[in-house]
């Protein structure tokens, strides 16, 4: 085992006899104190990481789970508002409802012979659109002339138009086929 001989060459007055209280500082329970604070505030600080880690992967994973129930949810409240609306519009429907009698007991009463009708619809866009057939364009046209001049079937209406037509060969019979259009001063009830 070496010795360490320690040779100091100053003169003595020069010599330090002990350390400075800045020198001694690092060997202070204070300093102790210090570097014990700052080691538990970065555990406090990294420890919790792990588990907060942990926890968001538990969340994630349970709105993993949640979203097609969501998704479903979002669908029922879609459906919900559909029933409203046609709610809405069927209380609304009501009101209307001898009026659109009348329309319709005036279409059938002025319907000349030899036309038939295959479809009846209200459209939001379009109004009112009859689909039919006839055995003479001249039917077509006299059916419109008389549904325009008739003031209960055309005061809710602002336009009565022909939107198609077309003949047909049905066998030895020609039929001509046409769409009726009319938009609707009041607005349109859903089929």
């Amino acid at each position: 085992m070496a010795t360490m001989l320690r040779v100091n060459l100053l003169p003595e007055t020069a010599r330090k006899t002990s350390l400075s209280h800045v020198e001694q500082l690092h060997r202070t329970p204070l300093m102790w104190l210090a570097g014990t604070l700052m080691v538990l505030v970065l555990l406090l600080v990294w420890v919790p990481i792990p588990f907060r880690n942990a926890e968001l992967k538990r969340l994630n994973d349970q709105i993993e789970v949640l979203q097609p129930k969501m998704a479903a949810v979002q669908q029922i409240q879609r459906f919900l508002q559909q029933l409203r609306t046609q709610e809405e519009v069927f209380r609304g429907m009501g009101k209307d409802q001898s009026l659109w009698a009348k329309r319709l007991n005036t279409l059938s009463r002025l319907t000349p012979d030899g036309v038939w009708f295959t479809e009846l619809s209200l459209d939001d866009l379009k109004g009112l659109v009859i689909q039919g057939s006839a055995l003479e364009q001249l039917s077509v046209t006299r059916l419109v002339q008389d549904l325009k001049a008739d003031l209960d079937f055309s005061a809710g209406m602002k336009e009565i138009q022909i939107e198609s037509i077309k003949s047909m060969q049905d066998g030895e019979v020609e039929v001509v086929q046409f769409t009726l259009a009319s938009s609707l001063k009041e607005p349109a009830r859903p089929r």
